[in-house]
Parts: structure tokens; C-alpha cells; sequence
């Protein structure tokens, strides 16, 4: 599929939502169609996009979190 400089750009920078809206204006897709798509040229151009979203980012700090709270009570448990 062809993408125009504006859908590709937007991807490039992460901003997958724009790309997508721009991708359904232009194209008339669905949303889930465009979705896929956008994915698809993001990791084409080597772009991981949950990586470049807010959601990836707290999603990965809260089990980073976790696993640290985790390995403290551990310690805790075996130090007593």
C-alpha cells in the first residue's frame, strides 16, 4: 500500500492516532483496517509502537514497579 508523506510522517514520529485519522481521510478505511496498517509501515520502518505510546510507557513502569516491590519483600522475608 502506498502512504502518503503526511500518514508517513505522522507514524515516523509516533503519533500513531494522527496517522491513522489521516490514513481513514484519505483512504476511507475503518478504523481497525487502519490501525493495522499504521502498525504495519511503523514496524516496517522499524518503529516500535507501543514503545512510542503513553499507555506502553506507563504499562512497562507499573510492572518495572511491581517486580521491584516484588524483590524488596523477598529480601525482607529472607532477612528477618
Amino acid at each position: 500500500m502506498a502512504y502518503s508523506d503526511r500518514v508517513r510522517k505522522a507514524a515516523t514520529a509516533g503519533r500513531k492516532i494522527e496517522a491513522i485519522k489521516l490514513l481513514r481521510e484519505e483512504t476511507g478505511m475503518g478504523l481497525k483496517e487502519a490501525k493495522h496498517a499504521v502498525e504495519d509501515l511503523q514496524r516496517s520502518m522499524g518503529i516500535e509502537s507501543n514503545a512510542s505510546t503513553v499507555g506502553g510507557s506507563v504499562a512497562g513502569l507499573v510492572k518495572l514497579v511491581g517486580f521491584v516491590l516484588a524483590c524488596v519483600l523477598i529480601y525482607r522475608y529472607f532477612a528477618a
